[in-house]
């Protein structure tokens, strides 16, 4: 229980004691006593503290200084002062009770035969009682919990046992969803209407906020409410909060609190760690199948087994890949770690078996589905953009490769398609891309080649030495049969006028002698232009 000034006015020792100002501040809480010689409280002042003074050392202050001083005095959390008029100083001026009634701070008179030994004793005596009535409700505290530790309890083992510990319920959060309910009271949505941080104190280690809230569920009346953040990894955030029903969280409610607290960080450091290892045996797992690391039908069958899997499933590997240069910063792996999860939502919606690892800055689904390529390419398509409508990843920059419909022994060359296409995407420095290998039509027959270099071969000379010279002129020519060699739409999505675009097609026929009547040559000079997108042309 906290000791206040209202409560050593009924001291005996301040029997004939008077309160001559700051009658609003008599529910200060008092943590210590001193006799005050000098004006200099910013040196010497601490909170709670309750100063025996003659008024004496205060007596030559301006009234400018006297008001400076009262301030500090109030801004430190001094307590109390007590006066004793003796032949010094015979009278209190009325500046300094105008001054404690202003700043709330209790002036108590005593008589001149009083003693100061006599005020501190009994001061001291009781805050040495109640730090050890503190002490012992601490001790017996924390047994509890350390006891509780050691059967590896539950999360609403934990709180149940802070119920049996305080007066009002309880109920915890995640992510901004209820989690637990107290059995106290059916506590349903509430509405925060203001929010104030408490400052720290000698016996709290974590960060409280009081709420003043009003439940949906009770009345319209406001409640207040004890809100504190639990530390943990991840990026599921918990939360604590005390529902100040029946009465305002005490000294002794703080102590159950805070070892709640610290029992609720370490179980949910404990679930983290077995998550954090499950998922890396689970990651392996995937890796040994999308990379063919098994041995014998033996181990290819526990590897299905442990992913629930089987060998009847056809299966489309998609990488979402997170390291597209327009990201600012990079992507860390929980932030990854958060993106799987939000997609796995939407991919859940629409393909009830699957499963995901995340691989530094890349996601990859292995998903079981009857579609047919393109069908499946179209449904999640409408699946990430459902994603990205999303305010919080709208700004994300992302490709994603789709491979092919493959059997669990195929798994390999599906992991190879997705990371060709991919690759194709990176090196044409494209964003935001949704690509299946279908899509990539007879480019498919150039990405079998294992070094993606060696498709400069496939290049008609004439146009990979313009390339080296006049890209502009190469770009040109692209865009211009893209669009049916109509210099006006050429013009218009190169930003040129068409008599720029005409000039570069006329100089181009000149220096590669491309002849536009004949449909083959247009075709080998067509994939020539695309292979250009995709291979390092400075060889």
């Amino acid at each position: 229980m906290t000791l206040t000034v209202r409560d050593i006015l009924d001291f005996e020792s301040l029997y004939e004691s008077e309160l001559i100002a700051g009658m609003k501040g008599l529910q200060k809480e008092v943590t210590g006593i001193m006799v005050m010689e000098a004006p200099d409280i910013e040196a010497w002042g601490n909170f709670g503290q309750v100063c025996l003074t003659s008024f004496f050392a205060l007596e030559n202050l301006s009234l400018t200084e006297t008001k400076k001083f009262f301030i500090k005095a109030n801004t430190i959390g001094i307590a109390a002062f007590i006066v004793k008029l003796d032949r010094l100083v015979k009278k209190i001026p009325a500046h300094f009770i105008e001054e404690c009634n202003v700043n709330q701070i209790p002036l108590i008179k005593i008589q001149k035969e009083t003693r100061y030994e006599a005020i501190i004793l009994s001061v001291m005596e009781t805050l040495i009682n109640k730090n050890k009535v503190l002490l012992d409700r601490y001790y017996m505290i924390s047994n509890q919990f350390t006891n509780m530790a050691l059967r590896e309890p539950r999360l609403k083992d934990i709180l149940a046992l802070l119920e049996d510990l305080i007066p009002n319920p309880v109920s915890l959060f995640k992510n901004n969803s209820i989690i637990y309910r107290s059995i106290n009271l059916e506590l349903g949505d509430f509405h925060v209407s203001k929010s104030t941080k408490l400052a720290k104190k000698r016996y709290t280690n974590f960060e409280y906020q009081r709420q003043v809230v009003s439940h949906t569920d009770l009345t319209a009346q406001h409640y207040s409410q004890l809100s504190v953040e639990i530390p943990s990894l991840g990026t599921d955030v918990y939360r604590l909060i005390i529902h100040e029903l029946n009465q305002k969280t005490t000294e002794d409610d703080f102590m159950a609190i805070e070892n709640t607290v610290s029992s609720l960080q370490m179980e949910l450091l404990k679930k983290y760690a077995l998550q954090q290892q499950n998922l890396s045996h689970l990651n392996e797992i995937i890796n040994d199948l999308i990379y063919a690391r098994y041995q014998t039908e033996e181990e290819l069958a526990e590897i299905l087994h442990f992913l629930n899997l089987s060998k009847k499933d056809n299966i489309h590997l998609v990488i979402f890949d997170l390291s597209v240069e327009s990201n600012r910063k990079k992507v860390k792996r929980e932030d990854s770690e958060s993106i799987l999860n939000t997609l796995s939502n939407y991919i859940s919606i629409r393909w009830s078996k699957f499963v995901s690892l995340v691989k530094k800055d890349k996601i990859i689904f292995l998903i079981c589905n009857s579609d047919n390529d393109q069908g499946f390419s179209e449904k999640i398509t409408v699946a990430i953009n459902s994603f990205t409508s999303l305010s919080y990843y709208s700004q994300l920059s992302f490709n994603i490769g789709i491979s092919n419909k493959s059997n669990v022994t195929d798994l390999h060359l599906a992991n190879k398609q997705a990371n060709n296409i991919l690759k194709i995407l990176k090196l044409t420095g494209q964003k935001n891309k949704i690509v299946s290998y279908k899509d990539l039509g007879i480019f498919q027959l150039f990405l079998e080649t294992n070094n993606i270099d060696e498709l400069i071969k496939f290049v008609p000379e004439k146009i990979l030495e313009i390339q080296k010279t006049k890209p502009e002129l190469n770009k040109t020519l692209r865009v211009f049969l893209d669009h049916n060699q109509n210099f006006k739409t050429t013009a218009e999505e190169l930003f040129i006028h068409p008599k720029t675009a005409k000039y570069r097609i006329e100089r181009l026929i000149k220096l590669a002698n491309i002849n536009f009547e004949n449909p083959e040559e247009l075709l080998q000079i067509n994939i020539g232009l695309r292979l250009l997108e995709f291979i390092d042309t400075t060889l």
